[in-house]
């Protein structure tokens, strides 16, 4: 007989659980320039316990303290001030603390100044997410699947690099459901899995949609030389089905993300500065990115009447803003801190990149500098993404100067970053004087005489991602 009877268990288990400020210093490490003054302008608006100081003043002293603590070994770090809280002795910065109307004109200018921006894509698809029926664990797999995509709708990452072995199959399923909200085509790698996955969700046959993958993934550049006999042929379709699959293909949306982006003109602000100066690499971080915060006293040393009716109330209030305003601004001062030591990894990995250009980027992962750091690996992924470094050899995001390896047959020679042999394959092609082009197959060939043994899909790869044309196309 089934026992029915009510009574309480205790069990012991480990959870982690991340605390709301936690959470807020991840949001805050991985926000862009733009995404971070737009937050600040937001917190000036609500919290009248920040104030942007009136001028900043440096000493002679200071600027002499911060050429002594240069790195002068192969490279240096020039950084500049840092955003927190800080007293005149700490920083030799004059600050202005009155409370009156020239410290709320400030703010009033600053935020005047941030950008206003329309719904993105990401904003639109976690709309869509929030009115689904979802456990928690897969609304939060959504969002992060959700945040890992570009402009374009496609993936940044690889998908499967997200979460841990454990989660993959809970991932896939809520990649699935993503890929069913609006705009169809989205949460794919590329636009060539975007146009078969809105083909899919238009219910075309099996049939119909084995030939259309095949027309999409082999025979787009032989359709733009106009040749439809052959591509008809190789299919195994008469011309008419062929041109009723090209036609339905071009009612497609390649780029489904796009109609979602602004119109507005947007700027690549580096985060990093990296250049040569008297032969030696010197580093300087962005600390301008954001006005300097700090704590209004006057806000701070309110008089409030103990006897009055609202005394518990008011100085709860000034305690609750004060103690925000502190979080914040430590907050962004650890991001500033994260990404500075980032950076000196960067250019300890990357020193020959740095000095004599993308020829000699070297393999490196996320995983090397967050060991380096003693960081997560998703940590130094968040600190990295839609962030941008200046350079002698221009400004690239961040996450070019991670790569994977390419191995080399050259006897006691090292393995060779994506990056460095894309470089080697454009100057092949560009240097190629014949009139035929050469075939990707034989790109292959002459890399492979180079000691880069890599498959002829994978040059296919790396030439679409140089922006150059087949050999159908460039003959």
């Amino acid at each position: 007989m089934m026992d029915t009877s009510v009574g309480l268990n205790q069990s012991l288990k480990q959870q982690l659980t991340l605390s709301p400020q936690l959470i807020q210093s991840f949001e805050i490490l991985a926000m862009s320039v733009l995404e971070l003054q737009q937050r600040v302008k937001t917190e000036i608006e609500a919290n009248p316990a920040l104030e942007i100081p009136a001028e900043r003043s440096v000493s002679l002293e200071r600027l002499a303290e911060r050429q002594d603590s240069r790195i002068d070994d192969n490279y240096g770090d020039s950084v500049g001030f840092g955003i927190g809280a800080r007293s005149d002795s700490q920083s030799g910065t004059r600050q202005s603390y009155s409370y009156d109307q020239e410290a709320a004109d400030r703010n009033a200018r600053y935020i005047d100044g941030a950008l206003s921006r329309s719904e993105t894509l990401q904003e639109y698809l976690l709309r869509q997410l929030g009115c689904l029926r979802l456990t928690d664990e897969q609304m939060e797999l959504g969002a992060l699947i959700i945040s890992n995509l570009d402009q374009n709708g496609f993936h940044k990452l690889p998908v499967e690099s997200l979460v841990a072995a454990e989660r993959q199959q809970a991932l896939r399923e809520v990649l699935s459901i993503v890929q069913t909200l609006d705009p169809p085509g989205i949460a794919v790698t590329d636009f060539r899995e975007s146009l078969i996955l809105q083909a899919k969700i238009d219910n075309l046959s099996p049939r119909d949609i084995i030939i259309f993958e095949r027309l999409v993934c082999e025979h787009l550049e032989q359709l733009r030389m106009n040749k439809t006999k052959e591509v008809a042929k190789e299919l195994g379709i008469d011309e008419d089905e062929l041109a009723m699959l090209y036609q339905y293909l071009k009612s497609l949306n390649p780029y489904p993300g796009l109609q979602y982006s602004n119109d507005e003109t947007h700027y690549a602000i580096p985060e990093l500065f990296v250049h040569i100066v008297d032969g030696h690499l010197q580093m300087h971080v962005n600390s301008e990115a954001a006005p300097l915060l700090t704590i209004d006293k006057e806000f701070v040393n309110l008089h409030i009447d103990a006897r009055d009716e609202h005394y518990k109330e008011v100085a709860s209030y000034i305690n609750n803003a004060v103690k925000s305003a502190n979080l914040l601004i430590s907050q962004i001062q650890m991001r500033y801190e994260t990404m500075k030591k980032i950076g000196l990894q960067l250019l300890k990995f990357q020193y020959d990149f740095f000095l004599k250009g993308p020829r000699y980027l070297k393999p490196l992962t996320y995983r090397t500098i967050a060991e380096e750091l003693n960081l997560h690996e998703t940590t130094v992924s968040r600190a990295v993404q839609g962030k941008y470094i200046d350079t002698d050899w221009g400004i690239i995001p961040l996450k070019e100067l991670f790569s994977s390896a390419v191995q080399t047959t050259v006897p006691g020679g090292e393995d060779m970053s994506k990056r460095a042999v894309m470089d080697i394959l454009k100057e092949i092609i560009e240097a190629h004087q014949s009139v035929k082009p050469l075939s990707d197959q034989k790109l292959a060939d002459m890399l492979a005489q180079r000691g880069i043994k890599i498959a002829r899909r994978t040059v296919a790869k790396y030439r679409q991602a140089l922006n150059i044309e087949s050999s159908y196309i460039r003959s």
